[in-house]
């Protein structure tokens, strides 16, 4: 058994954009194709023929054929979408 005081402390997580040394934000994270097409709302071939166009973030390799979306690219993209709609 582990005494308490030999566990590290828990990370806390700090609201903002803080940068780490690899140059990776805080709490961005890599979202895979069945994440993005939920929050976005479209199919998987609405959202390839986006990229193919210029209108949606290209995903991210990760290893072999693997792909994510960077959540930040997200979020941009759909506050984008809002902002375009409104007069």
């Amino acid at each position: 058994m582990i005494s308490s005081q030999a566990r590290a402390p828990a990370a806390r997580i700090t609201p903002g954009l803080v940068l780490h040394d690899a140059g990776v934000a805080e709490g961005e994270r890599f979202m895979r194709l069945p994440e993005v097409t939920a929050v976005c709302g479209m199919s998987a071939s609405s959202i390839y023929d986006r990229i193919r166009r210029g209108d949606f973030p290209k995903p991210v390799p990760l290893a072999g054929k693997s792909v994510a979306w960077l959540s930040s690219e997200i979020r941009q993209w759909m506050q984008s979408r809002i902002a375009s709609r409104r007069p």
